[in-house]
């Protein structure tokens, strides 16, 4: 596998130093047999790693313009997210979390409160609370289908104390995620630390995975209709399915 690895990133960087390269001239650079290239770099174009021309020449394939761009989009959406969290914590005073599911996981992108701001790195662990919060909940509601199932077989069911109203069957936890989807949002309320919270979401258009943004209250400071209108520009600016 390893010299698979060598053999690889040597052809990826005759080519980039290249650009017009011929199967001729990669093997008078490389050192390597004909047949023996030609087939590792027909799995190259198969791979997106490569991309062969009509004239025969061999460029750079379109995976790394999608790996590119798909960098940057995620650099975007942490930065939106950042000010999008410090933004609602000004307007509402609450704890704001922003966060999307990564690897099947739910992933916290920014959190932000009165005392501290929280950047998740790559080291952070993922969290698994999708029905004790109502970010995690939206999230679940709003995620695909094929998604939703394969996370809800491997965390299973929700115990009482997560989600009382969709603890009994996996029926009975579809009907409420469905009510989520439905009204657009998600409360969970509790006496302990006496918090409240409220969730909207959307979708990200470049991975089309579900991004929710969440805001904690205490209860007397819980008013759904303000807290919903605050939410409902935040999605708008999450929501890169509407952006050119």
């Amino acid at each position: 596998m390893g010299q698979v690895i060598d053999k690889t990133v040597k052809i990826l960087k005759l080519v980039a130093a290249q650009e017009h390269c011929t199967l001729k001239s990669l093997c008078a650079a490389a050192g390597y047999k004909k047949s023996a290239l030609c087939q590792q770099l027909q799995s190259m174009v198969r791979n997106g790693l490569l991309l062969r021309d009509i004239a025969g020449e061999y460029h750079l394939g379109p995976l790394f313009s999608d790996l590119a761009a798909r960098r940057e989009e995620n650099v975007l959406l942490r930065k939106t997210a950042e000010s999008i969290a410090v933004d609602l914590n000004t307007a509402c005073g609450g704890d704001v979390t922003i966060a999307t599911i990564r690897n099947g996981k739910y992933r916290r992108l920014f959190s932000c409160s009165s005392f501290r701001l929280t950047r998740p790195t790559a080291n952070a662990p993922d969290e698994e609370c999708f029905y004790a919060n109502a970010t995690g909940r939206v999230l679940l509601a709003e995620a695909a289908p094929d998604l939703r199932v394969r996370i809800i077989d491997r965390i299973g069911l929700p115990a009482p104390l997560e989600w009382s109203e969709a603890s009994g069957d996996l029926k009975t936890l579809l009907r409420e995620l469905k009510k989520i989807r439905q009204q657009g949002f998600a409360s969970v309320f509790r006496s302990h630390p006496g918090r409240c919270f409220i969730a909207a979401g959307c979708t990200d258009g470049n991975a089309g995975l579900p991004v929710a943004v969440g805001i904690s209250v205490p209860p007397s400071g819980f008013d759904e209709t303000k807290l919903l209108e605050l939410l409902r520009p935040a999605l708008e600016r999450l929501d890169f399915t509407s952006q050119p």
